[in-house]
């Protein structure tokens, strides 16, 4: 088969070049810096630079640059604010921390940082955003080594409060639902429980530290002093010993369970009891997940039990972070291997569409001696429904991120060491596009997982493609034009960088784009260089010593001539023997010849054309130390003269094949003359000229006319040699004039650690760059002027990254490899190193309103809310007209599918808020939107049917409503605060459900005293009854709990007894009993007055809890309406109008965002409550209307035409 070794691409190609930094492999350091952002940006932490990839496009769209250290966490800002065009626009910012103790905020839009808090000596281990619209609270909360944590507030980069921890604290977890509220865990896998976390004082010592040992998962909490905190004997009845002797039959006797814990080493218990990640659930209160490598422990942190355990069999891979979902019960864990697999809670009794005839069994063994009586319906079960393919790991590749996408939740990336990102989505085999919640319909049940499997399945949906290996060569494709005209449609398609890797592979970056292209497996060893034939063919060699020694100068060499298009790799040299190694190899600039320099064995010449060896150097030759060509002239002259002398037709009448065929035909041997220029370690020049596939001539310069003593470096451009010798002193060497210039530096001293001379060839210019230890200098000489002039220097710094390898981009940019792996291409006329979003070259353009101006985003919004049409027409005012070409651009990038929706006129307002909300990234929108399509939608059935209020209705296995909207039965409520809000039937079934749980799990006398009082509380007296009589003989409250326990058996009917138990109750809560006095109250059936009682003592949330167990919905109005005043007097009006909601004051809604200045919101808001028949207050509904006109005009959306 004949392959043309000179075939050229000939494509068009203009894209300007910007600067960037292509960031490659990671740093063990930047393990776990990771965090995928509500924009659908995922971020990660790689050497000394933050890398932000669009999962959508699968490319890598800015990186950020550089830290003072390692980066060791990302935590984008979040978007849970309302959106105005002044004080919280959309923009795109995050925060990243480094081993030299920086927290640098970032503005990814324009790629620079908007402010630092630095903190010397320390590390950064973790980063919160602590944000607060109605408090205007604008906190980071950072974690640093040694158990420091500092509050900094970033509008004004100022330190708020710092405290230390005696525990040393690897990361936090604030709560969801209370921001007050923090997880701390220790690195000995002890949790600090901090209940007093504010922006504005650092929280007291007053802390819980709670300690679990052992994989059964009992829990001890270790008491501030003075607390008397006893463990509790339990009296076994005769069920429970009849457990234990049948779980001791199964599972085997405790001697031998003994024996088996003792043959574990120490190493192995000590890594499986290790805590790696503590993560609370975002849909249930109180919950959180402390994740070990073989099981993960679910622990209610009110109480501080261990609910349930999800532990792995034998031969599973461990498991290494877990990522719990909002919208359903599910996890995400990611294992050891690489493998990511799907948990879906299983239904069981705190479920409203659980059925009593449906018997859960455990997905895996309890261990004895957790007091477990078997698995049952109550359990809490989480089943494997979904799990990924493995993915082959090797030494270079392993997984340093993981991350979930926020806004659908049904996407997952792993972030590799290489810098590779692998993409899994869960996806629906019928509809496209869902989100989680919309994936399956309930949780999972018992035979259900293939109807699960079947109906969505995990898939591999994309991949950035990383770095396999380290760089250690590279070579631009700039050449010398082949071509009759310098044209630009005679230029390459692209501009890449051919990369030698250290596993003997080939990448080609796209300099543009910043992606890798091809990746081709060419050497066994690390390439050593690479050379560019054309446009599709490279030259590239590598070597290997025959032994170890560091003296060695013998081994083989492989020499490949490599094809682009289809990856053939074909021998162009090799020697079978051993023989000396390889130390450079040159392609002439007519692309004709090749010479290859040895250690210790005579230059050899080459012929690219034939593949033949044209002359072996004799040995007495002097051996190059230093070696280059002379491009003196060019492939114009050569096809002008070939072409009048053998065919006989002008040059501007031929065709590309002409030429070709004309320059390759093996029957005119006249090719055009070339030279080569090397130097040996005495200084001695010699120019070799070949012509005719023969060596013509030979010229030697002895040292004494350069006056250097050893060049060690050399280039040549033209008639202009320039020469670089061991001391750092730069020549130029005019070989038509014969006068030499030296290059001088800042002080007129010499380059020390000289390591590369290179001229720009894609220019006539005498551009030169010069690689050195402390940076690069970039020159422009003039022969005209005979000047030099310094047009660019990157100098290296304390603590950033130093230049290894150097090569050209185009005109006005270097490409550097930097020590730790990453390429710079540089402007050097400005040093500029990144770009803004929209200057940075990508393949595919991105979906992002978050990088449009303030006013193109909002107009955006607006046109998305409000469309009725595909065809979407409207008219910006003339001082914006600037911003249509950016709507338009992004209008473009929207699914068709989801602009049909959007565009659908049986979509409601709030659907397409909601659709719009999810677009965007818009976390509050989100929030606020689903919370009131939910309650709206059923208040709307509730008077269209006259039914109950959240009266549910069962449709096959799911609990739907009339429009077919799904009920929150599974917890994943889509609200912080909808727990307590949602159906009553619902919420006293999950919480009757949860006492049982904790009277099942209890360890303590105080959570068997908590359980006592729930049951009580909630009117299940013989079950606070049981545990009252359960209390063994010797226990020192044995008078008082059955005291107590006859208290309630007894009569309480008649007038004094009630009389009597009333004024206890009220001494009791004058006294600071407040819990006792309760506790009588709903004794006596005063449940409305113990929520009073409550309130008045500031008690509001578990004043919620006991009127929504147990109060008629009449009361029940009463106390949370009570609650809504105390909000919004507290300025805690998004709170307010979630409960608003759900009593259904949709008046009070409107009102309310109207009052706080949501204008936009309020006015969607009054029109998804018309489109359901609501009639809202007619004054306000006009005044919202009016002012929301007035915004739409500031934002120069002149007419918008339906």
């Amino acid at each position: 088969m004949h392959t043309n070794i000179n075939d050229t691409l000939g494509l068009n190609f203009e894209m300007a070049l910007s600067p960037k930094i292509i960031a490659t492999s990671s740093h063990p350091q930047n393990r776990g810096a990771c965090d995928w952002g509500w924009s659908g940006l995922l971020a990660h932490g790689s050497h000394q630079y933050i890398v932000v990839a669009d999962p959508t496009s699968s490319q890598v769209t800015q990186v950020l640059g550089v830290h003072k250290g390692l980066v060791t966490c990302v935590k984008w800002k979040p978007e849970d604010i309302h959106h105005d065009v002044v004080v919280n626009p959309y923009t795109l910012t995050l925060a990243a921390g480094d081993t030299h103790g920086d927290v640098i905020l970032w503005n990814v839009t324009k790629g620079e940082p908007k402010s630092t808090f630095v903190r010397k000596g320390r590390v950064v281990q973790d980063i919160t955003w602590i944000t607060n619209q109605e408090t205007s609270e604008a906190a980071i909360l950072v974690l640093y080594n040694k158990g420091l944590v500092i509050m900094w507030d970033f509008l004004t980069s100022s330190q708020l409060w710092q405290t230390s921890f005696t525990e040393p604290i690897s990361s936090i977890c604030i709560d969801p639902f209370n921001k007050c509220n923090a997880v701390f865990l220790c690195e000995d896998s002890n949790i600090l429980l901090v209940e007093d976390l504010h922006p504005k004082a650092a929280p007291s010592q007053k802390y819980r530290r709670i300690s679990f040992y052992g994989t059964a998962g009992p829990c001890q909490e270790v008491s501030p002093p003075g607390y008397e905190s006893a463990t509790m004997r339990r009296n076994s009845s005769s069920l429970n010993k009849f457990i234990n002797m049948t779980t001791s039959l199964i599972t085997g006797t405790a001697e031998s369970r003994s024996s088996s814990r003792k043959s574990m080493s120490e190493e192995d218990r000590s890594f499986q009891q290790q805590c790696l990640q503590v993560v609370h659930h975002p849909g249930i209160r109180h919950v959180i997940f402390m994740v070990y490598p073989s099981q993960v422990d679910i622990i209610d942190t009110e109480v501080c039990i261990v609910m349930a355990t999800i532990r792995l069999d034998s031969k599973s891979s461990y498991f290494v972070r877990v990522l719990p979902c909002k919208q359903k019960d599910a996890l995400y864990c990611l294992h050891e291997n690489a493998c990511i697999t799907i948990r879906v809670r299983r239904q069981d009794k705190s479920h409203c569409t659980f059925n009593e005839s449906q018997v859960s069994t455990p997905s895996t063994p309890v261990l004895p001696g957790c007091n477990e009586s078997g698995a049952d319906k109550s359990d809490i079960t989480y089943d494997l429904i979904w799990q990924s393919d493995s993915v082959r790991l090797s030494n270079q590749s392993t997984v340093y991120g993981f991350g979930l996408h926020p806004v659908t939740e049904a996407g997952a990336a792993l972030i590799f060491s290489d810098g590779k990102i692998i993409l899994w989505e869960l996806v629906n085999t019928r509809i496209y596009g869902l989100v989680l919640k919309d994936m399956f319909p309930g949780l999972s049940k018992k035979g259900q997982k293939n109807t699960l499997m079947k109906e969505s399945r995990f898939l591999l949906t994309g991949m950035v493609k990383g770095f396999p290996s380290h760089i250690c060569t590279i070579r631009s494709n700039l050449l010398e034009q082949v071509t009759t005209t310098n044209n630009p449609g005679c230029k390459a398609k692209d501009s890449l960088l051919a990369l030698g890797m250290e596993n003997g592979g080939i990448s080609l970056l796209n300099i543009q784009t910043g992606q890798i292209e091809r990746e081709i497996s060419v050497h066994s060893d690390s390439v050593k260089g690479i050379e560019w034939i054309n446009q599709n063919i490279l030259l590239s060699w590598t070597c290997s010593k025959s032994g170890n020694s560091p003296t060695c100068t013998t081994g083989r060499n492989e020499v490949f001539l490599t094809w682009i298009r289809s990856g053939l790799v074909e021998l162009f040299r090799y020697r079978q023997k051993l023989e000396s190694l390889i130390t450079n190899i040159k392609v002439s600039p007519l692309r004709q010849y090749v010479v290859i320099a040895f250690k210790s064995q005579p230059l050899e010449v080459w012929c690219i054309q034939t593949k033949s060896l044209l002359r072996e150097l004799p040995a007495s030759f002097p051996h190059p130390r230093a070696l280059t060509w002379a491009p003196l002239c060019s492939w114009k002259t050569v096809v002008r003269q070939l072409s009048q002398s053998v065919m006989n037709k002008d040059i501007t009448d031929m065709t590309q094949a002409d030429i070709t065929n004309l320059l390759h035909d093996k029957e005119y041997k006249k090719i055009a003359r070339e030279q080569c220029v090397l130097a040996d370690k005495d200084g001695t020049i010699c120019r070799i000229t070949l012509e005719e596939r023969a060596v013509w001539d030979i010229t030697i310069y002895p040292p004494e006319v350069n006056g250097m003593s050893a060049v060690t470096h050399i280039a040549m451009k033209d008639d202009m040699l320039i020469l670089g010798d061991a001391t750092g002193v730069l020549c130029l060497w005019n070989l038509t004039e014969k006068k030499l210039k030296s290059v001088p530096r800042s002080g007129d001293k010499p380059y020390p650690g000289l390591k590369a001379i290179l001229f720009n060839p894609s220019t006539r210019d005498h551009f030169f760059a010069v690689l050195y230890d402390q940076g690069v200098d970039i020159w422009l000489f003039s022969q005209h002027h005979d000047k030099l002039k310094l047009l660019g220097s990157v100098k290296h710094s304390k603590n950033m990254p130093k230049v290894k390898l150097l090569e050209w981009a185009d005109l006005n940019h270097v490409s550097m490899v930097m020590d730790d792996g990453s390429i710079h291409v540089v402007e050097f006329a400005s040093s500029k190193v990144t770009s803004s979003w929209n200057q940075r070259n990508t393949i595919d353009t991105v979906f992002c309103p978050h990088t449009l101006p303030v006013q193109g985003s909002l107009i955006l919004k607006h046109l998305l809310q409000n469309a009725t049409r595909s065809s979407m027409e409207y008219r910006l005012t003339a001082d914006k007209a600037y911003l249509k070409r950016y709507i338009d651009t992004q209008l473009e990038l929207i699914n068709r599918e989801t602009l049909n929706l959007l565009t659908n006129e049986k979509y409601g307002t709030a659907e397409r808020c909601l659709t719009t909300a999810r677009l965007f990234g818009d976390e509050f929108d989100v929030n606020f939107w689903t919370t009131a399509q939910y309650f709206l939608n059923h208040e709307k059935d509730e008077r269209n049917n006259s039914r109950k209020d959240h009266q549910l209705i069962s449709v096959g296995d799911e609990a739907l409503t009339d429009n077919g909207s799904a009920c929150y039965t599974d917890h994943s409520c889509s609200e912080a605060y909808l727990d307590c809000l949602r159906p009553q039937s619902c919420y006293v079934k999950q919480q009757f459900h949860r006492v049982e749980q904790h009277n099942k799990k209890r360890k303590s006398q105080a959570n068997r005293h908590r359980c006592i009082q729930k049951f009580t509380m909630m009117g299940r007296l013989e079950e606070a009854t049981k545990i009252l009589l359960e209390t063994d003989f010797h226990s020192g409250s044995y008078r008082e709990d059955y005291l107590q326990a006859c208290l309630l058996s007894s009569d309480r009917t008649n007038s004094t007894a009630q009389s009597t138990l009333k004024l206890v109750a009220t001494h009791l809560i004058i006294s600071g009993n407040l819990e006792e006095g309760v506790v009588i109250l709903c004794l006596l059936d005063k449940v409305l007055d113990a929520c009073r009682y409550l309130q008045t003592y500031n008690q509001w949330e578990e004043a919620a809890w006991l009127a929504k167990v147990m109060l008629n919905e009449k009361d029940c109005e009463e106390v949370f309406l009570k609650w809504i005043e105390h909000l919004t007097s507290t300025k805690q009006m998004l709170h307010a109008i979630y409960i608003m909601m759900s009593r259904s004051k949709f008046d009070d809604v409107l009102k309310t965002l109207h009052y706080i200045g949501y204008i936009e919101t309020a006015a969607c808001f009054l029109k998804a409550s018309q489109e359901i028949g609501f009639q809202l207050t007619k004054d306000e509904a006009e005044t919202v209307m009016e002012k929301y006109h007035s915004h739409v005009e500031r934002l120069g959306l002149q007419i918008y035409t339906n």
